[in-house]
């Protein structure tokens, strides 16, 4: 992964992502490059998505394992269609910036804004198309956060040299629609694992709590194909994560171990 990493020149990227994952403590460092994935309860599965956010713009995704003798825990890989017709109706949940009337920030004050709210201003202004879900007050004087759910941009990708549409764990991550469809991909594909007797939607979705709206987009109209695979110990897989979305099936509790490291950059 570092090797790869620095021929695309993201050997910053990649040493960052490493030490946010100790700092931030929602995962654990597995050597200097890779973490830990995220912990979910019984029966839950991880829906597609692009790792990060556009705020983010995370290029790489490598998933290494080193256990998985669990009856599910397939890795699905789904390639999104760049030109999909569902993308004009994908909205991602990001934060923006409203100045009171008058204000101006300072060179210090838009870092500062960027180091603990995540924007980037002059862009990341409230805009008149977004859906205000949520405000704050900040430490900045005449600034206020607003929560919103926006209409996808476009990110640059350093592999394909254009720009692209991805479908973000910002944006997968806020759509009911997501959750339903992927079970249903699961059940068709036999890969749902269920107790006797079944389970409610939101007990196996492991974004549950995060998701707010429904998009209405269907699968076919943002992806291409998928690659499904059970990872086997020693398995490693490099992506371009723009272009790619990373999702988990689910296995039934007590059936084995799964340990994957990931790595982003």
């Amino acid at each position: 992964m570092q090797a790869v990493a620095g021929k695309l020149g993201l050997g910053d990227a990649l040493e960052l992502q490493a030490g946010l994952a100790g700092f931030i403590g929602h995962r654990h460092n597995i050597g200097k490059y890779f973490m830990s994935v995220n912990e979910r309860s019984d029966y839950q599965f991880v829906t597609p998505h692009s790792e990060g956010s556009s705020f983010v713009g995370m290029q790489l995704a490598s998933f290494y394992c080193y256990e998985n003798n669990t009856d599910g825990g397939d890795t699905i890989l789904i390639n999104v269609d760049d030109c999909g017709k569902g993308w004009s109706f994908i909205r991602e949940r990001v934060v923006r910036g409203r100045l009171d009337k008058g204000k101006e920030l300072a060179k210090h004050e838009i870092l500062r804004a960027k180091g603990l709210y995540q924007l980037n201003l002059p862009n990341d202004v409230l805009r008149e198309d977004d859906q205000i879900l949520e405000e704050h007050q900040t430490k900045i004087s005449g600034l206020t956060v607003v929560e919103v759910l926006a209409k996808s941009s476009m990110t640059y990708s350093r592999i394909l040299d254009r720009d692209v549409n991805v479908y973000w764990d910002s944006v997968d991550g806020s759509d009911f629609d997501s959750a339903s469809q992927f079970e249903q991909m699961l059940r068709e594909m036999g890969l749902l694992k269920e107790p006797p007797g079944g389970l409610e939607l939101r007990q196996m979705d492991s974004d549950a709590e995060r998701r707010i709206w429904h998009s209405g987009v269907s699968y076919c109209d943002l992806f291409k194909c998928k690659i499904t695979r059970k990872l086997a110990p020693g398995d490693l897989v490099i992506q371009n994560n723009l272009s790619w979305t990373h999702a988990v099936s689910n296995w039934s509790p007590g059936s084995g171990e799964r340990k994957i490291a990931a790595s982003f950059a």
